[in-house]
């Protein structure tokens, strides 16, 4: 299936082609934070206590399961049979059954958590206030470690055994913060307000108050930085491009080349995801 841009506008979803191109839309009062599979896609509706089920082609609701308070975060475990809701007001994540929308498992994460990572049966979930990275297991969501970080954790990532923790200094910079295989903790400071990581490649991405960083994957040292727009909410790649959700204009920005120059792809995004 050729990859695509879906998008929630707060009144509606849009899917899109990587060039822009609008392909299908339907009216969602409401529409926040989505995830998507091959065949479905989820969005958080209101402040998030209604979650529509719809299907990825007609974009009919199919189902609706229950929320939470201040839903940023949706996420569908690698076989799609779980879906995790993290709630920012709640300082919890929830874990239901994709097909039934049946609670199965809740724990209290963080204080405001912000935004949460899946690598195979682990979810890392950014604290917030709390100051920590929580590991939990995707299986049970019972807690398997809490990793004490230097301030408020506002974006997590995992890979190649590495935990990544961007997080807000008092001169309200970023810090990221590399924990190694064997609990080593390496930190490399960044000016602007933290946005978020992308783990591609053999670099790790950091979007913070308009700049882009890239680091080694060890966390060692900045390989380059760059401009970007505004505060980005959420970074992904596809087709040697790089997606930018900015979130105080709420607009869609596209890089064709990594360190590359960035253009404005679409307006009124509230939050993106690519399927």
């Amino acid at each position: 299936m050729e990859r695509e841009l879906l998008i929630s506008t707060g009144s509606g979803i849009r899917v899109c082609a990587l060039s822009g191109e609008v392909r299908r839309q339907a009216a969602l009062e409401g529409a926040g934070t989505l995830c998507a599979s091959q065949d479905q896609l989820l969005c958080a509706c209101g402040d998030g206590r209604e979650i529509f089920r719809l299907d990825r082609q007609t974009l009919m609701p199919q189902a609706l399961y229950p929320g939470g308070p201040g839903v940023c975060g949706l996420c569908l475990s690698e076989d799609g049979a779980h879906l995790y809701i993290l709630c920012g007001e709640a300082d919890s994540v929830m874990m239901l059954d994709a097909r039934s929308g049946q609670p199965l498992m809740i724990n209290r994460v963080g204080c405001n958590p912000q935004q949460m990572a899946l690598e195979g049966d682990t979810l890392a979930i950014a604290g917030g206030e709390s100051g920590c990275v929580h590991l939990l297991s995707a299986r049970t969501l019972r807690s398997e470690l809490c990793l004490s970080m230097p301030g408020p954790v506002y974006s997590a990532a995992m890979g190649q055994g590495r935990i990544y923790a961007l997080c807000l200094t008092p001169s309200l910079d970023s810090l990221l913060v590399t924990v190694q295989p064997g609990g080593e903790m390496r930190s490399l400071a960044l000016s602007g307000m933290p946005g978020c990581l992308l783990l591609r490649e053999k670099l790790l991405l950091a979007a913070t108050q308009r700049r882009l960083f890239a680091a080694s994957a060890d966390g060692g040292r900045v390989l380059w930085q760059s401009t970007a727009p505004g505060r980005t909410r959420r970074l992904m790649a596809a087709d040697g491009r790089l997606f930018a959700c900015e979130m105080l204009g709420e607009r869609l920005f596209v890089c064709d080349a990594l360190g590359g120059r960035w253009r404005p792809l679409l307006a009124q995004v509230r939050e993106m995801t690519i399927g």
